[in-house]
């Protein structure tokens, strides 16, 4: 008799999904686990999954030639890759294992046939989904409001 697939937690953009809605989900994508140091994503490679950080924590950094910027952290409850399979392009970032941790994915098509087998639980998700990024992008803007208040304050000070 196959072990029953255990439902994801209820943790971050989980929480509004019950009980059925994250053990479907469970069972359309896997968990891997990631030692510490090692790379989820780098930016410019095509990337077509979601990944939701179960257990650990992840760093994304954003390279240009002349420097990297970290982007933050990547708690348990929270989702990486997830612009990808909204918007189809290559990782903006590169995400690796600050920490040793376990994450678990779903490729684009398997997202969309669960969203589609289950749109109640697929909105919900969505909506969590655009939720966190916007958290994320009102984030990134305080921060360079921050750093533009920051340059302009040395400005007036060498003036």
């Amino acid at each position: 008799m196959p072990k029953p697939t255990p439902a994801l937690p209820a943790i971050g953009i989980l929480e509004s999904l019950s009980e059925e809605a994250r053990v479907a989900l469970s069972a359309a994508g896997q968990i891997s686990s990631l030692p510490e140091g090692a790379q989820l994503l780098k930016q410019g490679d095509q990337q077509e999954r979601l990944y939701f950080l179960l257990e650990g924590k992840l760093c994304a950094t954003c390279r240009s030639d002349n420097s990297i910027v970290e982007l933050g952290m990547i708690m348990p409850g929270e989702s990486v890759g997830e612009m990808n399979v909204i918007d189809p392009r290559k990782a903006s970032a590169d995400v690796k294992a600050a920490r040793a941790s376990r994450v678990w994915s779903i490729s684009k098509d398997a997202l969309d046939a669960f969203m589609a087998a289950n749109p109640e639980a697929g909105m919900q998700l969505m909506r969590a989904l655009a939720a966190m990024l916007c958290r994320r992008i009102r984030k990134g803007g305080d921060r360079m409001l921050r750093q533009a208040e920051m340059a302009y304050a040395i400005y007036e000070w060498l003036d």
